[in-house]
């Protein structure tokens, strides 16, 4: 390039040093609109976000606007860096009555979004009227575009951790009003029940299907208040109630009560399948009862058996219903599991053994003993054909060391504890019971 092109040629400071001087003159010339610059960004929101049109919140949004274009311009028109400006106050307090009015935060995003396009049209504008070189234009344009990218993704990061902060906030003071007003009713203190229903949206004239609901596994100390609330409403779905009324106990247990039409039952293998879709869950059920009594007693029953679901390693038993044949029995037996070993040692010798093939004989022995000792129909629920149900019961007498017909009570106690606990009342393969 000659010297002569190369002086015909602006620098890239000198280039840099036009187009903030004319940013300065598009921030002038905006700030003699900015009345009518912020009407319009209003106007556009509203028209374009419903959530936002509530009466009691369209003066906190025009402030909010005005607030922010006035930052804007401010900012643009003396240069000054986004680190050097303090959030809003209209802004971050108008995010806050969002909250509380339950918007969600994708309208306050999507408010942002549409107000920084309108904005962004008026500076286009602006420019189309500059008398510089065509390229300035396409230079301040693109600064300008650039500008305002940064201060919508610097401002909706405030405004939306404010409406996230005033979320926690109410959640956790309705959660505090609901545990108060659960406890009352459990403690059978006083409480009114209109006002039950009011403050927790849970009426307790029904039938009520109490609840534990725990998460187990690997990240003790994470915070599973969110699994577990969206896991119990699963389950009210499963189990045809309501929308439930949730109570967090503490970061990975909550307690559950769901509301079911009077005569209602259980459908249990429904509900363990949607508790196999939650890794970890565990599941205790008490079984459906009406009114206040019934409210408190459900919830009884469910803690009493959750012993069973916390001590089982039985897939199946990661939910329990207090409802189901020995299922108190057998949360009573939990609470003393060295106790229980020596009773299933003692009761079933060589059967207790925590082997595939004991497993085997004992569930066959435990349907067959089920069903009033009915070969037919132990086949039919094992899908075994009659003469392998026959040798399996053979076999069991051989490894129990004694006819099954003895200590017939003992023997069924102890089948159903093997196949509702699993490995913690079974013998190791050393023939000596697990956890002497």
């Amino acid at each position: 390039m000659s010297d002569d092109a190369r002086r015909d040629t602006p620098s890239k400071d000198a280039r840099a040093t036009d187009v903030k001087e004319l940013v300065v003159v598009v921030g002038e010339r905006l700030q003699r609109r900015s009345d009518e610059i912020a009407a319009s960004m209003d106007t556009a929101i509203e028209s374009a976000v419903e959530d936002l049109g509530e009466p009691e919140l369209t003066d906190m949004l025009r402030a909010s606007v005005e607030g922010n274009v006035a930052t804007i311009l401010h900012m643009i028109r003396n240069d000054i860096p986004l680190d050097r400006i303090q959030p809003i106050t209209a802004a971050t307090e108008y995010a806050a009555r969002l909250a509380r009015h339950g918007v969600p935060a994708a309208a306050l995003r999507r408010a942002y979004h549409i107000g920084s396009d309108d904005l962004f049209n008026q500076m286009f504008a602006e420019i189309q009227q500059l008398d510089c070189a065509p390229d300035l234009k396409l230079e301040l344009l693109h600064y300008l575009a650039g500008w305002m990218h940064r201060y919508v993704d610097w401002m909706t990061r405030v405004v939306l951790e404010a409406h996230e902060e005033e979320q926690l906030a109410l959640l956790q003071q309705s959660e505090n009003v609901t545990s108060a007003l659960v406890g009352q009713v459990l403690s059978g203190g006083t409480f009114d029940a209109g006002e039950f229903a009011t403050k927790t949206g849970y009426r307790l004239d029904v039938s009520h299907l109490g609840a534990v609901v725990w998460i187990e596994g690997p990240a003790q100390g994470a915070d599973q208040t969110h699994t577990l609330a969206a896991a119990a409403e699963a389950l009210a779905v499963a189990g045809r109630g309501t929308t439930p009324l949730f109570v967090p106990v503490d970061r990975r247990t909550a307690w559950v009560w769901t509301m079911l039409q009077t005569g209602a039952t259980v459908d249990v293998p429904r509900l363990r399948s949607a508790v196999q879709t939650v890794p970890g869950l565990r599941v205790a059920l008490g079984k459906p009862a009406g009114g206040v009594a019934g409210f408190r007693r459900s919830h009884e029953q469910a803690e009493s058996v959750r012993i069973v679901a916390s001590t089982a390693t039985v897939p199946d038993s990661r939910m329990v219903y207090y409802g189901e044949d020995g299922m108190s029995a057998t949360a009573v037996l939990a609470r003393d599991l060295a106790t229980t070993r020596r009773f299933v040692a003692d009761t079933l010798g060589r059967l207790a053994a925590d082997t595939p093939a004991a497993e085997r004989l004992r569930e066959t022995t435990r349907v067959f003993m089920r069903t009033g000792g009915s070969y037919v129909h132990t086949s039919e629920e094992l899908v075994l054909h009659r003469n392998t149900v026959k040798y399996r019961l053979h076999k069991a007498e051989e490894e129990r060391g004694r006819s099954l017909s003895e200590n017939r009570l003992d023997l069924e106690l102890a089948l159903h504890v093997c196949h509702v606990l699993g490995r913690p009342v079974l013998l190791r393969t050393t023939g000596r019971p697990s956890g002497r």
